[in-house]
C-alpha cells in the first residue's frame, strides 16, 4: 500500500508539473494542477516521517494548501493574475508565524492541528520554490523571491517517493488501525 502511495504521489506532482509547464494553463486552470501537487508532495514528506497523530496529519496535509488560500479573492475578482506574476506576501515564513506560535500556546489537539498546519505550509514552500515565479519567504524583510532549480524539486520527490516504497510495510490507517500495505 505505501508503494502504491508513493507511487501515486509522484505521478501526480510529475504530471501536474507536465502541464504547468509545458502547457502553461491560465493562472486561474494552474491551481487544478497546483494543489493536488502541493497535497502529494506532502503525502510524499509524511510517507517518510515517523507515524504521527491522525490529528497532526490532518493539520499537516490542510497545511500544504493553506498559504494558497490567498488565491480565493483573486479567483474571485474580475481579473485574474498571470501565470508569470509574484506570489503574494502570504507565501513568507511570517504568514505561518501565527501557526507556530498557536502551537507554543495551546495544549492537545489544537496543539497538534496547528503543529502539523505549520510544517504543512513549510512543504508547500518546498514545492513553490521550484514551480513559478518562487516565494518571497522573507517578506516583509526582503521582498526578492528565493527560488530553486526545478530538477532540485523533481529530485526530492524522486527520492522520497523512492524511499517510502522500498520501506514498504504498514500504512496507518487514519483510525489508527494498520493496513497492511505490500512489505519488501
Amino acid at each position: 500500500m505505501r508503494r502504491v502511495a508513493a507511487l501515486g504521489c509522484l505521478a501526480t506532482v510529475l504530471a501536474a508539473d507536465w502541464a504547468l509547464l509545458r502547457r502553461r494553463p491560465r493562472w486561474i486552470v494552474s491551481g487544478l494542477y497546483d494543489e493536488p501537487a502541493h497535497v502529494a508532495t506532502a503525502a510524499l514528506v509524511l510517507l517518510n516521517l515517523p507515524r504521527r497523530s491522525d490529528r497532526w496529519t490532518a493539520g499537516f496535509l490542510a497545511g500544504s494548501v493553506l498559504p494558497d488560500l490567498d488565491h480565493v479573492p483573486l479567483a474571485l475578482s474580475r481579473v485574474h493574475p498571470d501565470i508569470d506574476d509574484p506570489r503574494p506576501a502570504t507565501h513568507c515564513l511570517l504568514a505561518i508565524a501565527p501557526l507556530a506560535l498557536a502551537a507554543t500556546r495551546t495544549r492537545g489537539a489544537p496543539r497538534e492541528y496547528t503543529a502539523g498546519a505549520a510544517a504543512g505550509a513549510l512543504a508547500h514552500f518546498a514545492r513553490d520554490l521550484a514551480v513559478g515565479t518562487g516565494v518571497p519567504l522573507l517578506q516583509p524583510l526582503d521582498g526578492h523571491s528565493l527560488k530553486v532549480p526545478y530538477p532540485v524539486y523533481a529530485a526530492a520527490v524522486m527520492l522520497l517517493a523512492a524511499r517510502a516504497a522500498r520501506r514498504g510495510g504498514v500504512l496507518p490507517a487514519a483510525d489508527g488501525d494498520a493496513v497492511h500495505g505490500d512489505i519488501g
